[in-house]
């Protein structure tokens, strides 16, 4: 993204920092799209935030020992703090919000205070990028290249069918080796892969929301990169033959 687009989507170039107080609701001060940064705690402290109202109430019960949530929830941070203290994400991470301009949060006690740096405040540059598999038997995919910016954060997905599974790659489809196209659902993909995602869609009726969000880059070439990525489309259903429509929501960060 050049300056002009970065301008468009809010960016205000500085780090900021924001304090939540012990309990659950919501803030706009982050804005659509951010990156964390570090959390500063009081006292020990459980603290989550969440793409979406709806996600906060279906995950709330949800103990720190267990780490399984629903795809529907959109997570963009649990992390415990055994004392007042400081934590740093390093890595830092990089989190969005999915209605509207709210992220809520969950603080378990005393108050934490999160340095961020937003890069979205407004939505000039979303996107969605659909692809089409129009007529696939079961057990068969498809494979090509969609025209999209040259990066991106992957943000949310949908499909049109409940059983048909999606991969993404950084460079031209016809370089991917045949053993990673091939590659089964659950097997790990070997160095090399250029695999941005894979997922597996067992249901049409929401989207998938991608919490932290997945970075997704074009490498075909280093240097300036290209405006595509490689994908691969698998009807994985019980029925003969589907149309599988699949459906990518996404951030520019470079066009």
């Amino acid at each position: 993204m050049g300056l002009l687009g970065q301008i468009q989507s809010g960016a205000l170039f500085t780090r900021q920092t924001t304090t939540l107080s012990e309990g659950s609701g919501s803030t706009t001060a982050f804005g659509l799209s951010y990156i964390l940064l570090d959390v500063t705690s009081t006292s020990a402290a459980r603290v989550r935030l969440y793409s979406d109202s709806a996600s906060l109430g279906i995950d709330t019960p949800r103990t720190t020992s267990s780490f399984n949530y629903s795809a529907s929830v959109g997570l963009n941070l649990d992390t415990s703090l055994d004392s007042a203290s400081k934590l740093i994400f390093d890595p830092p991470i990089i989190a969005t919000t999915f209605s509207g301009s709210e992220t809520w949060y969950n603080v378990s006690s005393g108050s934490v205070t999160i340095t961020y740096y937003p890069i979205e405040s407004a939505y000039a540059t979303r996107q969605e990028l659909t692809f089409y598999a129009q007529s696939l038997p079961t057990g068969s995919r498809i494979t090509g290249n969609l025209t999209s910016p040259k990066a991106f954060l992957l943000l949310s997905a949908s499909a049109s069918t409940s059983q048909s599974r999606l991969r993404l790659f950084s460079r031209d489809i016809a370089t991917i080796p045949v053993t990673e196209t091939a590659r089964g659902f659950g097997t790990a993909s070997t160095d090399g892969s250029s695999l941005i995602v894979d997922m597996v869609f067992d249901s049409s009726s929401y989207a998938y929301k991608i919490s932290p969000v997945l970075q997704a880059y074009n490498l075909a070439t280093y240097i300036q990169g290209d405006n595509f990525v490689g994908y691969a489309i698998d009807n994985v259903s019980t029925s003969t033959l589907s149309n599988v429509t699949a459906s990518l929501y996404i951030y520019t960060i470079e066009d």
